[in-house]
């Protein structure tokens, strides 16, 4: 019998894994012909960025199960087919969290709660043009006085590697 429960459990389990799984395919799929690098954080490697151990983003991002950042190449830019996996989101349910245009700085997030929570966006500069996919929760209050407080040696860019 405890086979048995095991092995329902194990199934329950990787049910549940496999449509996370499928949700963050949409942007993997589209990001194997557009990206020039990925980068991948797990709680253990957001908290390593923090060199200064600020407590704002140590808030901010402590309930995150795992971040995917993908730098877009320029073809992406021009044609915004990125447009078109957002829409794609949409489709599964992602709902409009924030859009933001004009000046130099376009973006556009996108949330699905549940019994996961899940965000995926796109930012867009001038010098750049960068997607996520985000599992987890993160603190959107503490993102006013992280920027507030910032200082330049507080973190590692990721974008210098």
């Amino acid at each position: 019998m405890l086979r048995k429960s095991n092995f329902l459990l194990l199934l329950v389990i990787l049910g549940l894994t496999q449509s996370l799984l499928s949700q963050e395919e949409i942007l993997k799929s589209y990001v194997d012909t557009t990206s020039n690098k990925e980068f991948c954080f797990y709680p253990s490697t957001l908290r390593m960025i923090n060199i200064t151990q600020n407590e704002d983003y140590n808030a901010m991002v402590e309930e995150i199960d795992k971040l995917l950042i993908y730098r877009l190449d320029s073809t992406a830019r021009s044609d915004r087919s990125y447009l078109t996996v957002l829409e794609a989101y949409q489709e599964e349910g992602f709902e409009e969290y924030a859009k933001m245009y004009g000046g130099e700085t376009n973006m556009h997030i996108y949330g699905k709660t549940g019994q996961s929570n899940e965000f995926v966006g796109v930012f867009s500069s001038k010098d750049q043009l960068l997607a996520f996919y985000l599992i987890g929760t993160i603190n959107w209050l503490k993102i006013p006085s992280l920027i507030q407080n910032f200082k330049q040696d507080d973190m590692i860019n990721i974008f210098d590697f």
